[in-house]
């Protein structure tokens, strides 16, 4: 009877928590729960011959209870709707399948006779079990959001350094005191459970039931697990990255059918070299070239070449999207925020520039490897040459100047395209700049890492890398044209984590240099660049906006997104960042459009 009404009482406990989140519970998916939620709890309190929720089953009901109510509460309180029924039900049916599997194998480490080595492997599964439900409570004590697919993207689209990197930014100044909750959590547990082991024997039947109890949560872990709401945002992720990967199935074909009328191309006016340079988490805010106010002049170079004829600086660029894979999959290609074109079926900048006739090198000082290849790395593979730091060095270690040693590798007397990939400013700042230019610290000297000094020391060293780039293009490379641009901005508090967006993280510096010969064989699009110098612009245009600096339209370009082109349709009221979400308009300190 007891048994009973624990179940019932824990049945009826876990629904009214979920209505008053603000659940509408449906009873078609809970009430086929509660018959095996009370023969598990019968069956459960019979191997232990003792009431279930006692304080030597408490590690086991705190994970338990981690699942069932975690994610569906943090997505409530970040989003303010309920999550869906069906999920919760998974989530519920997991939690209390984990609460009835720790329970009884409990049961069965008392066959060792070693209460130490049961209670430290309690703990230990405790531990493990909680682990999912820990890390999204955490998640959301540093950003205030839940954890989203966004999120989780960063993580498995990214090598393992970067994702590390990730990690730290977002937990680094926490971590001592989370690792200081696990080890006391993990004491208390050990402490529980020994005080269990100490006491209870148990017999050969009992030990069969608490069998018969963990196979049937097993087997009901191997159905649900899946299905619960982390698991299904997971399952997100992975499918998009599957999807990533048809970018390479019918590759061939496409690129056969970009059309491209060679004799009108930028490469058949003047022979030389293009460059692209994309930057890393680099903001405009806290570029002295481009935000006068800023403390620190962190953009000698650049702010010295502003006045020159064919440099143009561009101060109202934004970002679409505040992390690298899903910016460069449309900077790169096609796909942007105003059309519906997919990444796998699109032409990328690569493909434009060699069918107008270019020669075309990609290097990259970013990372290679995840466990699949990213967008990026999949258009970078497309290139006639493409070479990663990371293949033979330590991805930590590389700077930026590196790529210097790629230049060399070109034939200045041929028509090459290159896209240069920095590592930037991304954190941690410290580990982006050589100790030559760590000229800006912090008051006592610590906590560089995430310092506003670092950071301005990490787009110090970034100016002079492509101040290295265009010297040694204009005097070895004939070089017509040269694009920087960063794939999203920097908040130098949260980074520039999706999940807690602010404007810093998509203000982004853009400028174009045209040389003097390309300005005379193209001169409508020089001066198309240079009356756009006030205008804005996202980065997921940049496709176009390549095509048109080559001169290269072709039947898969849009003149409505070229910032080079007279037919250029869009305005501050009509753009938007984070794939729409927000308009620019929106952008408290976004200056008036010059038109």
């Amino acid at each position: 009877m007891q048994s009973t009404a624990a179940a019932v009482a824990y049945f009826f406990m876990l629904i009214s928590f979920y209505i008053d989140i603000g659940q509408d519970m449906s009873p078609k998916y809970y009430f086929p729960m509660f018959l095996p939620i009370v023969v598990g709890f019968i069956l459960s309190q019979s191997a232990r011959s003792r009431l279930f929720f006692r304080r030597d089953n408490l590690p086991n009901l705190i994970t338990a209870v981690g699942w069932c109510v975690t994610f569906p509460i943090l997505y409530t309180w970040t989003y303010e709707r309920p999550w869906f029924m069906s999920l919760i039900c998974y989530d519920a049916i997991v939690g209390t399948a984990i609460f009835l599997m720790l329970s009884n194998v409990g049961v069965l480490l008392t066959a060792i006779k070693c209460p130490r080595l049961s209670a430290a492997l309690m703990s230990a599964s405790n531990f493990f079990c909680l682990a999912i439900p820990f890390i999204q409570a955490v998640y959301y004590c540093m950003t205030w959001h839940c954890l989203s697919p966004e999120s989780l993207m960063a993580l498995y689209m990214t090598n393992w350094r970067e994702s590390i990197d990730f990690l730290q930014a977002t937990f680094g100044f926490f971590l001592l005191p989370i690792v200081g909750v696990i080890v006391f959590l993990l004491s208390k547990a050990y402490n529980v459970h020994r005080e269990f082991f100490s006491e209870f024997e148990g017999d050969w039947r009992q030990r069969l039931i608490a069998l018969i109890v963990v196979i049937g949560s097993v087997a009901t872990l191997a159905d649900y697990l899946p299905q619960t709401s982390i698991a299904e945002l997971w399952k997100d992720v992975t499918t998009y990255a599957a999807q990533l990967q048809e970018y390479k199935t019918d590759y061939d074909q496409r690129f056969d059918e970009l059309t491209i009328d060679r004799s009108s191309t930028l490469a058949s006016k003047a022979r030389g070299t293009v460059i692209v340079v994309i930057g890393e988490s680099a903001s405009r805010d806290y570029m002295k070239a481009f935000n006068p106010s800023f403390e620190y002049d962190d953009t000698p170079w650049l702010s010295a070449r502003t006045p020159d004829e064919g440099f143009l600086i561009y101060r109202n660029a934004y970002a679409c999207w505040s992390q690298t894979v899903p910016v460069l999959q449309r900077a790169l290609t096609e796909q942007s925020q105003y059309n519906d074109k997919e990444f796998f079926n699109s032409i990328s900048i690569v493909d434009v520039a060699k069918k107008s006739g270019y020669h075309t090198y990609w290097f990259s000082n970013q990372g290679r490897y995840g466990e699949f290849d990213s967008a990026t790395t999949l258009v970078a593979k497309t290139a006639d040459e493409s070479r990663w730091t990371d293949d033979a060095y330590d991805f930590s270690n590389k700077y930026d100047v590196e790529l210097l040693n790629d230049l060399e590798r070109v034939d200045g007397r041929e028509n090459n395209f290159i896209v240069l990939h920095l590592i930037g400013s991304h954190i941690y700042y410290n580990n982006r700049y050589p100790k030559d230019f760590k000229r800006w610290v912090t008051a006592d000297g610590t906590g560089m890492a995430l310092a506003t000094e670092a950071y301005a020391n990490t787009i110090l060293y970034t100016d002079y890398v492509l101040s290295r780039v265009f010297d040694y293009a204009r005097e070895h490379l004939n070089l017509q044209a040269m694009i920087y641009f960063s794939d999203h901005g920097e908040n130098l508090r949260i980074s520039h984590n999706p999940d807690v967006f602010s404007f810093d993280m998509v203000r982004i510096p853009m400028w174009i240099y045209l040389s003097a010969e390309y300005r005379k064989v193209l001169p409508s699009r020089a001066e198309t660049l240079l009356k756009n110098r006030g205008r804005y612009f996202t980065n997921d245009m940049m496709y176009d906006t390549v095509s048109g600096i080559l001169n290269a339209a072709s039947n898969k370009y849009d003149a409505g997104q070229d910032f080079s082109s007279t037919e250029y349709n869009f305005d501050r009221a009509t753009l938007t960042t984070m794939l729409g979400r927000y308009r620019l308009t929106d952008d408290p300190d976004g200056a008036a459009e010059e038109f």
